[in-house]
């Protein structure tokens, strides 16, 4: 039964070994730069605001320090500061989905093939989103409250799952929260409202239709209820089990075989000295 258990985690350790050289060896062979995969032309349809010189800042540190130049520039405070942080976060992308190029964590391409609906190589890191010029709702939330959290506001996530006829609609946003009241910000969609009215936030979570209406004409509200609207990750990074599987399956997919092979090399060892014993 050992030497069956010894030979099964060789074999596991040689199997798995041959995945991990051939992505690591593709790697170091790839010649595409991460920066231009991040750059993609913006869509000549695209009616979402948009500025290149925004779009092509690829060093987190270095966004928020014009946020924070911005600020006091122009002696901003309460909640024109998420608004700024609002503005320049519609600028800095247009809708479309950012994905990792992470050439060796196999075992999470595998996990894509078989779940997509999962979207798992889709960025969730901000140092990693910062790269793009283009993400969709809950990528450009995640930097949104990034750099809301950096100046010291309070915010969370708020999520959609508006049932509909024919099929359900998700949406990602965030709520920052200035002195005791909360305001709602949708950077993706770009909705026009006045931001400073905290009323916008409440009548979001209450699924009044009438306001979603005015935000989001072209949602199907006919069956809109208050409980396909969820505030949630009170200052929380709302990626963490994301970001957590990415991390966990990068781990096994570069040393999987070195821990099946410690594991055949114990089970050895623990039979050689058993024997000696007996």
């Amino acid at each position: 039964m050992i030497k069956t258990f010894h030979k099964i985690s060789l074999f596991l350790g040689i199997i798995s070994f041959a995945p991990m050289l051939f992505y690591n060896i593709a790697s170091i062979t790839k010649t595409e730069d991460s920066v231009q995969h991040g750059i993609k032309p913006v869509p000549e349809n695209v009616i979402e605001i948009y500025d290149s010189n925004i779009a092509g800042i690829t060093d987190l540190n270095n966004l928020k320090q014009l946020v924070k130049k911005e600020i006091e520039e122009k002696n901003y405070s309460g909640i024109e500061i998420p608004i700024l942080v609002d503005d320049i976060v519609r600028r800095k992308y247009f809708h479309s989905t950012a994905y990792i190029q992470n050439e060796t964590n196999w075992i999470l391409k595998i996990a894509d093939t078989f779940f997509p609906e999962k979207v798992f190589l889709s960025a969730m890191k901000p140092k990693d989103l910062i790269k793009f010029n283009h993400a969709i709702c809950n990528q450009q939330a995640i930097i949104f409250q990034d750099i809301i959290k950096d100046l010291g506001f309070e915010f969370a996530s708020i999520g959609f799952d508006i049932r509909t006829k024919n099929k359900n609609i998700g949406h990602f946003v965030s709520a920052v929260k200035v002195n005791q009241d909360w305001f709602y910000f949708d950077s993706n969609m770009e909705p026009k409202y006045n931001r400073k009215d905290s009323s916008v936030f409440l009548r979001i979570l209450d699924g009044d239709k009438n306001i979603f209406k005015k935000l989001y004409p072209e949602f199907d509200l006919e069956y809109l209820t208050e409980d396909m609207i969820t505030f949630r990750d009170l200052n929380k990074f709302p990626a963490r089990k994301g970001v957590f599987f990415q991390n966990i399956t990068w781990i096994f997919s570069n040393y999987l075989w070195l821990i099946f092979i410690l594991i055949a090399f114990n089970i050895r060892y623990f039979n050689k000295t058993k024997m000696k014993g007996n």
